[in-house]
Parts: structure tokens; C-alpha cells; sequence
């Protein structure tokens, strides 16, 4: 069995070790915490750009030499300095970063062929003047370049590789120049050919229309006074007039030089056509849910219930215009939108993907003319693909934005998303006060897309490319874009299946426990009760899973999203607090935590709301205002201020405990959240001796003194690395 060292570590995420021992390794991974945690690290850093090399500290340091680490990987160190090497890299990102690229490099260049030209050989010798080389001396067939299995064949074979090799043109220097002469006009004719055709392919100018349809004109629209209708009979009622779109009642704006009417070249700022109101019109269902093991739930007009759609592929999974359409944290749903539109609603728990989405929820309206569908994007994200092979053109709204997506056909998938969350440094007040930041953005996964906006602003991105994104916030309130999206974050995009044992592992429970959650759901009212059971504090014994508290925290997410932004809806989080305060497992108390992060953050008056829920469970008015800071981005995840740090763990000027230390076990759980934040983005590895679970010990007990002083190295060790340059 192979040892758990960190050149065993290199050798197993490299996957150079035989069957056996990887899988032999990946069980030792799994059962250690600190590997796991290295394993992402070295992933980390050798992603990481600006880091330097390795600079020796005194004149005794071997660890900085190539020749060390040459010695280390080839396995032919000593013990004593291979244990000093470790140990450095252990501490030092920068020596981590060589080892393991150094490890990877060598790893391509033992497994990849490489072959060398013939004629390119001779050029490299001929460069070194003799004697120093032979410039006749022919390459060594008996020895190929990095182990590739030598091939009996003639020079005249290997030079005709060397042009498909080298990228050069088919024909040698041997070649005759009348027949390069040909070649060469025999391309330039055909290169006229192909221009001549496409330049009579091109419709001839014409002037523009003095009006258009929303949506393809850059003119301001005015709409036509409506026609006076004559009278009725006195005698009986004439019937109303069937409504009509808004969208085909235009005019044209005063007359305007031909030049006046050209868009712009480039994609800027400007008028764009009125943004028209979302359809009310309920006289028939707007789409039909396909996923039949999926949460998917729609909010009734008159009761406001959550219930299920979905349980069948009949009417009764239709869904009707105006009415909210939610997937669960964890669930992805299907949508099939007038049989135009796939909408993908994408719903995410920590525990599949480290990011700050949980729900998606859409609100769908009958599209206007020239549109494939409406859709306003409440919460979280979406993906949307045609149906038809001419592609579609699809009306989003979010926020303050209106977004017009032209999908060129089937094959394109784009990806639109909103987060809401507070920024760090926006000012606490229990009455709502600051605005949560808003967060949204268009990315392509697949093929291609247009992107327009309209409204008090018109920007047009012709076509943007296949991992390509356009980003909007509420702070800033412009676009930003296209620019190429990160690999870690096209990877989320796509759902690429993760290579880590351990990861898979879980997100294959994950996907049982959510699979067994929905199954308990019978019938279409029995969404609420059935999740509300599994949130705890004590779950029923009668259940049947093997990782009951891992149930539990995909039921909180899922609870926590039924909760409405109302005073009714925020009485569903009393059952969040009392499992916040309880003895539950830490996790469950920590899933808590991110549920109400993100809840606080949907609107302006939840602060308010989550305040006195929290009055109503027992908290002082101090104890619910401390909380509500820290639910509020108390911490930035990125160079996080060290004053608060500091505040976390030792007490205030008015001899008032630290975050961590409250008597109150809710304060603890969410200073240590917002710890868990900081720590993760700074990759400070969780030291062995450090429990986090005790943070719900005694205040005052031996075990949490513990966890307080370690977790006071613990806050030096992410200001230390988060120090800023000079």
C-alpha cells in the first residue's frame, strides 16, 4: 500500500500511479481531512498566476535549488532532506507550486510522443558551429525523443511528416517554381471567386423603414392614441375588444436623415425601445414542466402556498403565466415553454457547488410578438436552449434590467443568473436601510448568442462566443463585457463531473437524498410538511436513509426558500432559529446560517422581518442585532478587514465577548460562518487540532477555551495571508 506523502499525493492527481494504487490512495485521501485539503491546495497553486520562484532564504537553503527538487521527484533525495523539502513546500505556496508544476510537466513530456523532424534536427545542429556539433549527423532512430516506440521507415517518410509537424507547406525546397507559381494562383482565383460571390450575395442598401418592431429598432417608439370604438346600442352591450399586443401598436418617430437612423458600429450606451410592461394575460397555460423527480413548486395566486408541479406529465403540470415557478436548492427542473423554449431551472446547494446560489425562481409571461418567451429571473440561475432549430429570441427581466437573448439556433445554451447579497461595509440597520447589491449576467455554454438591452439603455453584443460573459451589477448599474469566463467557473457552468474520489462520492448522495425527499412528497399540498419534517431539530426515527444530517441541511436550504419576503412568510423561519440554537450537528446549525445569508439579501424589509422572528425565539435586542451583522456580510471573502477579524475573537473595548465567545450559540454559529469564508478564500488549512463542533460547547467549558485559542492562530493565520503588498 502506498505511503500518504506528498509525492504520492502529486503522483495520484497526476494519475501516474497503476489502478491498484490509486485506488488504494484515493480511500487514504478520502479518510484524511488534511489530504483533502493539500490535494486542493496544490490544484490552487498551480493555477495561481504571479507567483515567483523559489528564492533561497540563506546560503544553507537547498529547498530553492532546481537541482534539489530535480533529486526529490526522481526519488533519489535523502530521507533527511526529503523530510526538509516537504516541510518547506507544507509552508510556502511558492515552493508547493514548483514541485507540483515540475511534477505535471514531467508527467506530459513522459507520456506525450514527441517527434522531431528530421530537417529540423539538422537546422538545430547546423546553429552550433563544429566542432562543437556534427551538422551531417543524422537523428538517432534506435533512441526517439521522450520514449516514442521507434518506427523502420526512410528519411523520405520522416520529411514528409516533418510538414505536417512543423506547419510548413506540402512541398519541399526540391520543388520547382512554376509549380509554387501555380499553386499560388491557383489559391488567389479562388479567394476572388469566393469574394465576388459573397459580395453579390449582400442585399443592396436601402433606406431603413420609419418604423420597426420593439426589439430590432434603435428609434424611441411612441405609441398610437387608441381608436375611439362607436357607440353601442343603447338596447344590449357591445362585447370588449379582444386585447391586442402593445408591440403592434407603434408609429414613427419624427422624420430623421437617413444617416441619423444607422445603429451604432459599436455596442454603447443610448436609447433603447421602450421596455414594455410583462403580460397579465392568465387565458392559458405558458409551459409544462418534463422533470418528474424534481422539486419544482409554483406559488398559488390566491393563497400563496408553495405546492408541487410535476408529479405528471398532464395539464395539471402546466404552468399558468404570473404565477412564481421555484426549483428547490439542488434540484434541476426541465420547462418546456410553449414548445419554443427549454428552460432549464438550475438549483444549487453548497454541497454540489461552493456558490452563492441556492432556488431558482422565474416568473413567466406570454411573450409579445417576435418572441419566443418572457421571463423574469427572481432568483438564482437558468439555462436557456430553442426547441426549434431556427433558434429563438427570449425576453429576460431581472432587477431593473430587460435583456433580449437571440439564441441562432438549437444548439446554443446560454446561462443567465441573479444573486442578491449584501456587500461587506454596508451599513447595519435593522429597519432595512441600504439596498442589497444585485448581481447578474449572461455566459454562453455552448454555441452562440446576441445580446440586447433595451429601455433607458441600449447596448448590443453582436455575437458572443462559447465561454464568453457579459456582467451587470447594481452598484455600478453598466455592463461589462463579453469577457472569457474562468476554467473553475465554465466548469460549474457545464457541470463537468469532478475528478476528486471524495467529491463524487458525495455528490452522489447528495443526489440520492434529494431524490428520496421528493419521492416522500405524495401529493401536491404535501411540499411544506414533507420538508419541514426532515428540517429537524430531532428528525423522525422512522426515516430511512443512512445520512440523516446530511438530509437535514438539504432540507433547510429548501425550507428556508419557501419562506416569502412577507410577514406571513418569514413565521416558516421560527423552525431555522430554534435548530440554530439547539444541539443539532454543527453542519446543520452552519446550513442554517447560509440559508438566512441568503434570505436577508432578497429584499430591503428582511432585515426587519428576520428581527423580530428573532425577538419572538427569546433573543435580547442586542443578541438579535449582533446576529443580523453578521448574517450581513460582516466579513468580506476578500482581504477581509482585520479589525473584524480581531472582533470575532476578542472582546470589544466595552469589555463586550468576542463574536465567537457569546453566550448566544446562534452568534457563534454565524461568527464562525463568516471565519469559514475568510478561511476558504485565503486557503488556510483547518488545522487537526481545531473542532469546529465545539463552537457549540458551554462558553467557558475546557473544550471551547480549546476552540477559542485555536482559533485565535487560526484569524492570525488568515491576516497574515492576506496582507497586501507594497
Amino acid at each position: 500500500m502506498p505511503r500518504l506523502t506528498l509525492r504520492t499525493l502529486l503522483a495520484y492527481i497526476d494519475d501516474t500511479l497503476n489502478a491498484a494504487e490509486a485506488r488504494e490512495l484515493g480511500q487514504q485521501v478520502a479518510e484524511s481531512e488534511e489530504a483533502r485539503l493539500l490535494v486542493e491546495r496544490i490544484k490552487k497553486v498551480t493555477r495561481r498566476r504571479g507567483l515567483a520562484t523559489p528564492v533561497a532564504s540563506d546560503p544553507d537553503d537547498e529547498t530553492a535549488d532546481p537541482n534539489t527538487v530535480a533529486a526529490y521527484l526522481d526519488n533519489t533525495l535523502e530521507p533527511e532532506r526529503v523530510k526538509e523539502l516537504e516541510e518547506t513546500c507544507l509552508k510556502s505556496d511558492v515552493h508547493l507550486a514548483e514541485v507540483a508544476a515540475c511534477h505535471q510537466i514531467l508527467t506530459l513530456l513522459l507520456t506525450e510522443p514527441v517527434r522531431v523532424p528530421p530537417r529540423a534536427h539538422k537546422r538545430m545542429y547546423q546553429i552550433v558551429k563544429p566542432p562543437v556539433s556534427i551538422p551531417d549527423r543524422l537523428p538517432n532512430k534506435k533512441l526517439p525523443v521522450v520514449g516514442l516506440a521507434p518506427q523502420d521507415e526512410g528519411d523520405e517518410a520522416e520529411t514528409t511528416d516533418a510538414a505536417f509537424l512543423l506547419g510548413m507547406k506540402r512541398y519541399s525546397s526540391s520543388t520547382p517554381w512554376a509549380e509554387r507559381v501555380v499553386f499560388v494562383a491557383t489559391i488567389a482565383v479562388l479567394l476572388l471567386v469566393l469574394t465576388i460571390g459573397v459580395v453579390m450575395s449582400l442585399p443592396r442598401a436601402e433606406p431603413r423603414p420609419p418604423f420597426s418592431t420593439p426589439g430590432s429598432s434603435y428609434a424611441v417608439l411612441q405609441p398610437v392614441a387608441p381608436p375611439q370604438l362607436e357607440p353601442p346600442p343603447k338596447d344590449k352591450e357591445a362585447p370588449l375588444p379582444k386585447e391586442k399586443e402593445p408591440t403592434a401598436v407603434v408609429t414613427a418617430p419624427p422624420p430623421r436623415a437617413i444617416e441619423d437612423e444607422k445603429p451604432p458600429v459599436e455596442p454603447g450606451p443610448g436609447l433603447g425601445p421602450p421596455i414594455l410592461p410583462a403580460s397579465n394575460d392568465r387565458s392559458r397555460p405558458i409551459a409544462q414542466v418534463k422533470s418528474r423527480r424534481s422539486l419544482v413548486v409554483s406559488q398559488q395566486p390566491n393563497s400563496g402556498v408553495w405546492q408541487r408541479i410535476g408529479l405528471n406529465l398532464e395539464a395539471i403540470d402546466a404552468v399558468m403565466p404570473t404565477d412564481p415557478v421555484m426549483a428547490l436548492p439542488g434540484y434541476k427542473a426541465e420547462l418546456s415553454v410553449d414548445r419554443k423554449l427549454q428552460l432549464t431551472l438550475w438549483g444549487n446547494v453548497p454541497e454540489q457547488i461552493p456558490y452563492r446560489i441556492l432556488e431558482s425562481r422565474v416568473t413567466l409571461h406570454i411573450p409579445p410578438e417576435g418572441f419566443a418567451a418572457d421571463i423574469t429571473l427572481l432568483a438564482g440561475r437558468i439555462y436557456l436552449k430553442s426547441e426549434q432549430a431556427a433558434g429563438a429570441k427570449v425576453r429576460v427581466r431581472l432587477a431593473s434590467e430587460v435583456w433580449d437573448i437571440t439564441l441562432p439556433d438549437d444548439k446554443s445554451s446560454v446561462l443567465v443568473e441573479l444573486i442578491s447579497w449584501f456587500q461587506p461595509g454596508t451599513p447595519y440597520n435593522r429597519q432595512g436601510g441600504s439596498q442589497p447589491k444585485r448581481e447578474g449576467r449572461v455566459a454562453v455554454a455552448f454555441g452562440s448568442a446576441q445580446l440586447e438591452t433595451t429601455g433607458n439603455r441600449f447596448v448590443k453584443f453582436e455575437k458572443m462566443a462559447i465561454g464568453e460573459q457579459v456582467t451587470w451589477d447594481s452598484v455600478k448599474n453598466t455592463l461589462q463585457g463579453p469577457t472569457v469566463i474562468a476554467r473553475d467557473d465554465y466548469e460549474s457552468l457545464l457541470e463537468i463531473n469532478p475528478t476528486n474520489p471524495v467529491k463524487g462520492e458525495l455528490l452522489r448522495e447528495v443526489t440520492r437524498l434529494l431524490t428520496f425527499m421528493a419521492d416522500e412528497v405524495k401529493t401536491r399540498e404535501a411540499v411544506g410538511p414533507v420538508v419541514k419534517n426532515f428540517v429537524g431539530p430531532q428528525l423522525p426515527s422512522n426515516i430511512p436513509v443512512l445520512d440523516r444530517d446530511l438530509l437535514s441541511r438539504l432540507a433547510i436550504y429548501a425550507h428556508a426558500a419557501m419562506c416569502d419576503n412577507t410577514e406571513e412568510g418569514s413565521r416558516g423561519l421560527r423552525v431555522l432559529v430554534d435548530v440554530l440554537r439547539s444541539e443539532s450537528p454543527w453542519l446543520a446549525r452552519q446550513a442554517v446560517v447560509t440559508a438566512l445569508v441568503q434570505w436577508v439579501a432578497r429584499a430591503v424589509g428582511n432585515t426587519a422581518l428576520l428581527y423580530n422572528v428573532l425577538l419572538e425565539k427569546g433573543l435580547s435586542e442586542r443578541e438579535a442585532d449582533r446576529l443580523l451583522m453578521l448574517l450581513r456580510a460582516y466579513i468580506a471573502p476578500t482581504q477581509p478587514d482585520p479589525d473584524k477579524l480581531d472582533e470575532l475573537v476578542n472582546e470589544g473595548p466595552n469589555r463586550e465577548p468576542p463574536l465567537l465567545g457569546d453566550p448566544e450559540v446562534a452568534i457563534r454559529e454565524a461568527a464562525l460562518w463568516n471565519i469559514m469564508v475568510a478561511r476558504l478564500q485565503s486557503w488556510v488549512p483547518l488545522p487537526l487540532t481545531v473542532n469546529v463542533g465545539a463552537v457549540g460547547a458551554k462558553v467557558g467549558s475546557e473544550e471551547y477555551r480549546r476552540f477559542l485559542a485555536e482559533s485565535k492562530k487560526w484569524i492570525e493565520e488568515i491576516k497574515r495571508r492576506n496582507v497586501k503588498m507594497p
